[in-house]
């Protein structure tokens, strides 16, 4: 990256934390001035609608790991306000992609071989392209069609300069706010998640992993990589086709019930989180394909993660608690599950399950896990500031979310308590 690449950014961010500033303190300390009330609540939410158009249109400049902080931000709707949340969760992971020469000289500096050594033909149109990453379409000489993810060259360079602004942004924050939000240890949790995301030997371990757990279900499918051709930066793996899995109308038209391919989901998330501890924490669209006899394609396990031991019964005596309304069983799990307040009262987490509950069309929870209840659960972790929250918990409340958005594309619910009995 050249010194004025490196400044450019810097200066980008810095602008960015200086309108958010704005948009914030200024007010705040001219209200002050003239003794009036502070502004909370819904009389802030013109602010923060603001505010997170800042944040937006510093992300579509950057890209990079500035859209990675904006998809963090958007998960933690237990910190952030919902302006943020709806607004950001609509940035979309996408870029315009390298030109083919920039990517084929990665690849061939990895693999340590030309290009024609490895592939019989190499597609020079991306198949996708993301924030740290694109992947293209191959041929490998004995015959088999590959899936080929290279990193961007500079991206290591851009992930060290912004995380580093962003670090500082964050400290200058935290400096003249009295009672700021912990925003350090968030970033702290997306340095580690975007490390996970940029090693591809790592990512090839997930799907190994994720391959055996389902190695006796035929109606799973995880594309094999070829480890022969696998590097930190170059993850070539099988390719496997299908259908984009809210595509109703290609699944109907395959003969394939769009009920019953959610059920099918759900039990594939819910045998991984709460059986087995390890999990694809990032199950949107774009990573899920149904092949037309009705197999479920899982991809991209850049952010896979192993679960604390006991987690996921924590989970299943949370759920089970809140069916029953047994009280003492929802304390006993929130705290199992990692929840804590730093007064030790733990009345809250009552407080935060009847939230929860009252967002279900019942008012009650029956196993349907909705974007609406996990909203009510962090909407009330956020207005109850002593309340710390797993990364874990968001990471698996996240997941859920989005399986709940892909059943209601297919007009169907999302049950975690039937996918547990298959």
């Amino acid at each position: 990256m050249s010194p004025w690449t490196r400044l450019r950014r810097t200066a980008r961010v810095a602008r960015a934390a200086a309108a958010l500033f704005a948009l914030y303190k200024l007010p705040a300390w001219w209200r002050r001035l003239r003794g009036l009330p502070k502004l909370e609540g819904k009389a802030l939410d013109p602010t923060h609608e603001r505010a997170a158009r800042v944040v937006l249109a510093c992300a579509l400049d950057l890209r990079g790991v500035i859209i990675k902080t904006c998809q963090a931000i958007a998960t933690r709707s237990d910190q952030f306000p919902p302006a943020f949340v709806e607004r950001l969760k609509q940035l979309h992971d996408a870029v315009p992609p390298k030109p083919f020469p920039v990517i084929r000289e990665v690849v061939e500096r990895e693999l340590g071989k030309p290009l024609d050594a490895v592939f019989a033909s190499f597609d020079e149109r991306p198949l996708a392209s993301a924030s740290l990453a694109q992947v293209h379409g191959a041929r490998l000489l004995d015959g088999r069609e590959a899936a080929v993810k290279v990193q961007y060259p500079d991206i290591g360079e851009i992930v060290r300069v912004d995380i580093r602004n962003l670090r500082r942004a964050c400290r200058v924050y935290e400096w003249l706010d009295p009672q700021p939000l912990e925003l350090l240890p968030l970033l702290d949790e997306l340095v580690t998640h975007t490390g996970y995301e940029l090693d591809f030997l790592r990512e090839a371990s997930s799907a190994e992993r994720v391959r055996r757990l389902f190695a006796a279900d035929e109606r799973v499918v995880v594309p094999e990589p070829y480890r022969d051709w696998c590097t930190e930066r170059v993850l070539t793996m099988q390719l496997v086709g299908g259908m984009k899995i809210t595509d109703k109308a290609a699944l109907e038209a395959a003969g394939l019930d769009p009920a019953d391919v959610v059920q099918h989901l759900m039990h594939v998330w819910v045998r991984m989180i709460m059986a087995e501890g390890f999990f694809q924490a990032d199950p949107h669209p774009g990573n899920l394909f149904v092949t037309p006899d009705g197999k479920l394609v899982l991809l991209d396990f850049g952010l896979s993660k192993a679960l604390p031991e006991g987690f996921g019964l924590g989970l299943f005596e949370l759920m089970f608690s809140m069916m029953t309304l047994n009280e003492a069983a929802m304390l006993r799990a929130f705290v199992q599950l990692g929840f804590q307040t730093k007064t030790g009262d733990t009345d809250t987490f009552l407080l935060i399950a009847r939230r929860m509950m009252e967002r279900s069309d019942t008012g009650r929870f029956e196993g349907e896990f909705t974007e609406e209840m996990t909203d009510g659960l962090f909407e009330a972790i956020r207005e109850n500031p002593v309340v710390r929250v797993p990364s874990d918990f968001v990471l698996v409340g996240r997941a859920f979310g989005l399986l709940s958005g892909i059943a209601h594309t297919l007009g169907s619910r999302a049950n975690v308590l039937q996918a547990m009995g298959g």
